[in-house]
Formats: structure tokens, sequence, C-alpha cells
């Protein structure tokens, strides 16, 4: 039987790249988790933290899936 190598999944490189990309939507992100994390800090233990930063993380993943989409695709051909 032939050595074969283990195939590399090619993705996390791919988003990596794009990250420059989506540099805007990566900066809102860090933004409002650094404002979220403040919140916390501030909010008297045994008290409901009820903000996150959902809209800033979907669109910063929204934004990577876009750029990296072709880019997969295209290795599968």
């Amino acid at each position: 039987m032939a050595d074969a190598e283990d195939p590399v999944d090619p993705r996390p490189e791919i988003e990596e790249g794009c990250k420059s990309h989506c540099a805007k939507a990566l900066k809102e992100l860090d933004g409002c988790t650094e404002r979220v994390n403040k919140i916390i800090a501030e909010t008297p233990e045994g008290e409901e933290v009820v903000a996150n930063c959902q809209i800033q993380y979907n669109d910063f993943w929204h934004c990577i899936d876009h750029c990296a989409a072709p880019k997969l695709f295209a290795k599968l051909v």
C-alpha cells in the first residue's frame, strides 16, 4: 500500500488571509468586545449582563465567509 499524506484543510489559512479584507468588521467586533468587557467588569456580582457582540460577530464571519468561499471552492475543482 502506498503512503498517502493526510489531506490538509485549506480553510484556516484562507480565512486568516481574509482578515485583512475584513479589517473594518474586525475593528468593530474588537471595539464591541472591549465595551462589553468593561460593562461586565463594572456590573455588580450576581447581576445579569445582557450586553453582547452577536451582531458584530456575525458581520465579521459573514465577511470572512464571503471572502473565503470563492477561494475554497476553487480548490475543489
